[in-house]
């Protein structure tokens, strides 16, 4: 038996290949040109990815300063409080560089066969772990601060907290005490603004005392105060200290404070004074649970 194979110039659709070759006059690419392309593909994922990881740890950093046991001193609602505090920019940036990431890898040399959830997952992971690690250096304060400053429709998470406790009027003043009577049943206390306030402590109960004695960056909650007293009745008194490690103590949910049906408060109230700030109820259990 005679086995007879056709040579490609004899197969009609060789021939119309080759005769596209030569009319087009096309050559085929170097291998260098396939491995350049799948280099910078991969380089742009990685790039995205740690881009994402910086956006992670700014994340860490709002939510690590900001206390959520005192949402509902700063502001009326939970809802606008979590409009503030929300790092809307920071999660909108780390969603956006994650997709950068997966759609550079899936553009390189065999990314194809990697499914969606297998390449999404090891971007978030190692974008999560690598952020961690950036904020338990410090980098995430700096990026919110450094970045956050320059970001449109974004105020860094310092910068809004100081403005909130800048509302004397509102009951509500901070910043460092510059010298206190012994005893600490007053202080002078030099506001974010540099503005000098003689703050009254007849209504602070031992912790309050113990804060304004330790000094440094303090916030006071008491009496609202018309535009041209220097005077601050002080009714509440905690210390304030930004962190920015895994060092510090995580930030608790107002909701599992407010919430609570403990009935721990003191029968030691303060004085009628103090009786109407806002919300009273809460400020007293959270001084009976520790702030």
């Amino acid at each position: 038996m005679t086995i007879t194979t056709n040579h490609p110039h004899d197969d009609p659709f060789a021939k119309r290949v080759l005769a596209r070759i030569d009319e087009e006059n096309l050559t085929p690419r170097p291998r260098w040109e396939f491995v350049f392309k799948n280099c910078v593909f991969w380089g742009l994922g990685g790039i995205a990815v740690v881009l994402g990881a910086f956006a992670f740890s700014a994340m860490l950093f709002e939510f690590e300063n900001v206390d959520w046991r005192l949402a509902l001193v700063t502001h009326r609602s939970l809802f606008a409080f979590f409009l503030d505090a929300a790092p809307f920019l920071w999660i909108g940036a780390l969603a956006l560089f994650l997709l950068i990431g997966y759609l550079n890898v899936r553009r390189t040399n065999h990314g194809y066969r990697y499914s969606l959830v297998l390449i999404a997952a090891g971007a978030v992971l190692t974008s999560l772990s690598l952020g961690a690690a950036l904020y338990a250096t410090g980098l995430g304060g700096l990026v919110e601060e450094g970045v956050g400053a320059y970001a449109p429709f974004h105020r860094p998470i310092l910068v809004a907290e100081r403005s909130w406790w800048l509302a004397p009027d509102k009951g509500l003043l901070a910043g460092y005490v510059v010298s206190a009577a012994p005893g600490a049943v007053s202080f002078v206390l030099r506001d974010f603004s540099g503005a000098l306030w003689h703050v009254d402590g007849n209504d602070l109960r031992a912790s309050d005392l113990a804060a304004a004695a330790r000094g440094g960056l303090v916030r006071v909650i008491g009496v609202p105060t018309n535009a041209t007293s220097t005077t601050f009745h002080a009714c509440f008194v905690l210390s304030w200290k930004f962190r920015g490690d895994w060092g510090g103590t995580p930030p608790l949910f107002p909701l599992a404070v407010i919430a609570s049906t403990s009935e721990r408060i003191s029968s030691t109230a303060r004085s009628e004074v103090c009786r109407g700030i806002r919300p009273y109820t809460q400020l007293r259990l959270l001084d009976e649970t520790g702030f």
